[in-house]
């Protein structure tokens, strides 16, 4: 039955972009077009991505959540784009959305309506994955609002997996399946990754740091149970499908340096939100920044975990191909100035990760080689408040 099950897709965390978050249920198209959840956002989006280097860096993605709908379903029980902010449907959409070399995403929900109250899946799923097969969508994020019992959720979330894989076009599924168990009962990882590419774990995302700490604080207290059952095919979403808000207003610069360093680390699906068309030449780099994306994207497929926590420092560390680990290390402090943190290279990998030597590269904040080290050697990191300092060992 697994193997019935894989699909074959996401053997690397998938990249993209995604409106929710910075565009929200903005459906006002007559007074705020720019803003509105809209055809015309999406084109847009998906000609920058294809012109400014996005799609070559590898955010392949274009992504519709919640608000693009009809309030009713058309006459057939299918569900349908609302007519006024997507005149030419899905389906024209998608094509445009192809012809850049790009994927598009969509968005649905497991119960009976979705978050903002449009029509959800409940009792259609087979239906729903047709048509979005026929649409030609490459992603659906699968939401869990309003789903009724706990039994209604998970079967659901299976029914829907065996509905897109039943079309015969490759999409890309992304669950809320755990997010929504656990006020309730653990999560079994085993059975959600046999039916889901990625699934999330925790609250949305705000453009705020205090939001990102708390994801990253979440993240190391459950590190036991998810850790491991990451990897290529399926993926933890740190938040609401791994929200990238760099480029927005929340974060300071070394702010925004942490939350890209660390969903690296943590073998996270990178999906922007933000506004593409508005983006400094700092952030674009950030979210560009090849090194990084290679940290994220790395094919061993393991994901990082903290290894030790020493006042407002945290050390955390990722197995990568060819031996290599990526090391991130993290500076809670909110005031006064840069500290140094020092740590014996033995302390990773299980001390194999330098025996007997190994080459040292930072990546973040700004990319430089320290050198080669001996397994006795200790390294001493400087990093600003609210900052992470990322290394290639």
């Amino acid at each position: 039955a697994a193997l019935a099950l894989d699909n074959g897709l996401a053997r690397t965390p998938p990249m993209g972009w995604l409106h929710w978050e910075r565009f929200l249920c903005g459906t006002d198209c007559a007074t705020d077009p720019h803003r509105c959840v809209s055809e015309r956002l999406f084109l847009e989006m998906a000609d920058v991505m294809a012109a400014e280097g996005w799609r070559d860096a590898g955010y392949e993605f274009v992504c519709i959540d919640d608000c693009w709908m009809a309030p009713t379903r058309d006459e057939h029980g299918r569900l349908q784009a609302d007519p006024k902010r997507f005149p030419s449907g899905i389906h024209k959409l998608a094509d445009y959305v192809h012809s850049k070399g790009l994927k598009l995403g969509i968005y649905s929900d497991v119960g009976n309506k979705t978050c903002a109250g449009f029509p959800g899946s409940y009792d259609h799923y087979d239906l729903d994955a047709q048509t979005f097969a026929s649409w030609g969508v490459d992603l659906l994020k699968f939401d869990g609002c309003n789903s009724g019992t706990l039994e209604l959720l998970a079967e659901g979330y299976r029914h829907m997996s065996l509905a897109l894989n039943k079309t015969g076009r490759s999409i890309v599924y992304s669950c809320e399946w755990p997010f929504y168990l656990r006020p309730v009962q653990q999560p079994n990882y085993t059975e959600i990754k046999q039916y889901c590419n990625h699934w999330r774990n925790f609250f949305d995302v705000y453009d705020s740091w205090s939001s990102i700490k708390s994801i990253l604080d979440w993240t190391a207290l459950h590190q036991d149970s998810i850790v491991k059952i990451a990897g290529p095919g399926g993926w933890n979403d740190p938040d609401m499908a791994s929200r990238l808000v760099i480029g927005n207003f929340g974060l300071s610069w070394d702010q925004a340096v942490t939350q890209m360093a660390m969903w690296a680390i943590m073998a996270a699906p990178l999906f922007m939100s933000n506004d593409l068309r508005h983006i400094s030449p700092e952030a674009k780099w950030l979210l560009q920044n090849k090194e990084v994306i290679a940290i994220n994207q790395d094919p061993l497929g393991k994901q990082g975990y903290q290894i030790t926590k020493d006042k407002n420092f945290e050390l955390w560390e990722r197995p990568l191909s060819g031996r290599a680990y990526a090391v991130a290390v993290l500076n809670h402090q909110e005031i006064g100035g840069p500290q140094n943190f020092t740590f014996f290279l033995a302390f990773l990998g299980n001390g194999l990760a330098c025996n007997p030597a190994c080459s040292v590269r930072q990546v973040l904040p700004v990319s430089r080689d320290w050198g080669v080290f001996s397994w006795v050697s200790s390294l001493s990191v400087e990093v600003n408040p609210t900052g992470t300092t990322l290394l290639k060992v």
